[in-house]
């Protein structure tokens, strides 16, 4: 998956304003893949924002520091995503490698459909704690 574009930056601007259009990209890029993520069998979209996910959480592991513990908090979510939906992944590309091992293909299913589940947990705890809610207060404050 290609990453969106960021719109709007200046080369001559201070960082804070260009951090925050590219933290509020990888942000949006993020939330539009949810609805399809959160379907049980969308391994591609899973995928797709398990990325989406570890491209937020470096942008702010570089500029976080501009937008204070708002972006701590969304960092260490974002982190948090991204290494269920991992786990996911591996179940996904280790299953076509299980055939013929019944048990471990019956294993390799159990576990991605826990870890599926965590996944949702996940991400609605972070919409009902507000965390996504929150850093978009912390980006707006630095326009």
């Amino acid at each position: 998956m290609k990453a969106r574009a960021v719109e709007g930056l200046d080369a001559k601007a201070p960082l804070r304003p260009n951090a925050a259009r590219t933290v509020r990209t990888r942000l949006d890029e993020l939330h539009s893949l949810a609805p399809a993520a959160l379907e049980p069998s969308a391994a591609t979209a899973q995928h797709e924002m398990r990325i989406a996910a570890k491209r937020l959480r470096y942008v702010l592991e570089i500029a976080g520091p501009c937008f204070g513990p708002e972006a701590k908090a969304a960092r260490d979510a974002a982190k948090r995503l991204q290494g269920v939906l991992g786990e996911i992944h591996d179940c996904d590309v280790m299953l076509p490698r299980a055939w013929g091992i019944a048990s471990l293909r019956n294993l390799l299913r159990t576990r991605r459909e826990l870890l599926f589940r965590q996944f949702s947990e996940v991400w609605r705890e972070q919409a009902e704690d507000g965390t996504w809610a929150a850093l978009e207060r912390a980006l707006s404050r630095t326009a």
